[in-house]
């Protein structure tokens, strides 16, 4: 049986130190109005525990994974892991990342380097502390029959017909860097993928993907200098990059799936979930608030629930009181 490791990417917001370096580097990049909103809002950073819940989901659904990696930065440790648990290993940003590239503030960035984690194993599964499996999962939920990793995405609706004007005139620098990413793909191997987009939940890696794309000659530099950006800029290059790169070469395995509609159009949401209730089965969930989502009735397999600037104080009310209820119960994670 393969052996399956699971990093988390976690950092403390709240942390004064941090903090202040954060401002420093805000400063020297002309403060906030010269980067895109989505890239400096708080909530990025804000630490809700998100992380204990995380582990207590890990340790309940998916017991078989071999070992958990936690990539934080600026020596942060949370006060309550245990952090000499055998199945623990934290992971700092200077042991993955090239020296010019820290401190970082960038996910982004982040993500290209996790593959250099020391002791990673050849197939991961990678999420952000604000993932929680809801579920008994077994491997084959991530990975097939043929050690394929298995891509759960979104279908991009708008048909690409001019990349140029695309990339300029795409809502949000989130939603340009992956279109950026495609791109790459599409220029490096004249393949299209643009239909491709983020579930938004857990996703599975075969490391030797991630490294044959970093060591590509016409991705290596770029990818490498796009690393040293502190903040997440609209011109970077996303992790999809990777998925993209596992299916034209046929080691990742694209999966359709679809969000549970919850709009005002309470007959149209039931049109659409029960057309596509086997996928909504299978896909993971997104929201903000898990009493919108109606998480305590519906069962997805993977829930993320994201802190934006939309957040208000009552939403992270009810996802707390919601996390409490699903995972009331002390891991061996934690102190």
């Amino acid at each position: 049986m393969r052996k399956i490791d699971l990093v988390y990417m976690w950092v403390d917001g709240n942390d004064k130190n941090w903090q202040k370096e954060k401002s420093k580097y805000l400063i020297a990049e002309g403060g906030v109005e010269n980067l895109p909103t989505d890239s400096v809002v708080e909530a990025r950073w804000r630490d809700n525990d998100e992380l204990k819940y995380a582990l207590r989901s890990a340790e309940k659904y998916v017991p078989w994974i071999n070992h958990i990696y936690i990539v934080t930065g600026f020596n942060q440790v949370p006060e309550w892991l245990n952090a000499k648990h055998p199945k623990i290993t934290i992971v700092s940003h200077d042991t993955i990342m090239p020296e010019c590239a820290i401190p970082t503030f960038n996910s982004t960035s982040i993500e290209m380097c996790i593959a250099n984690i020391p002791g990673l194993s050849e197939y991961f599964l990678l999420s952000n502390d604000d993932m929680f499996f809801n579920r008994p999962l077994t491997p084959d939920f991530f990975f097939d029959s043929k050690n394929r990793a298995i891509l759960r995405y979104n279908k991009r609706h708008k048909k690409i017909k001019n990349i140029g004007f695309d990339l300029e005139t795409v809502n949000g620098d989130y939603q340009q860097i992956l279109l950026l990413s495609q791109y790459k793909i599409y220029a490096t191997f004249h393949k299209k993928v643009y239909k491709y987009i983020h579930s938004h939940g857990i996703d599975p890696y075969i490391k030797s993907n991630i490294k044959n794309v970093l060591a590509h000659p016409l991705l290596e530099h770029e990818i490498k200098n796009l690393t040293n950006y502190k903040f997440r800029h609209a011109c970077q290059i996303h992790r999809l990059i990777f998925d993209l790169y596992g299916i034209i070469h046929g080691t990742t395995v694209p999966q359709r799936c679809h969000c549970i509609k919850q709009t005002h159009n309470k007959l149209w949401n039931k049109i659409y979930n029960t057309v596509h209730r086997r996928s909504l089965q299978n896909s993971p969930c997104y929201c903000t608030d898990v009493t919108v989502a109606n998480l305590y009735t519906n069962n997805p397999p993977i829930v993320c629930i994201n802190d934006t600037v939309m957040t208000t104080e009552d939403m992270r009310v009810n996802n707390k009181k919601w996390l409490n209820w699903k995972f009331p119960k002390k891991s061996s994670f934690e102190k």
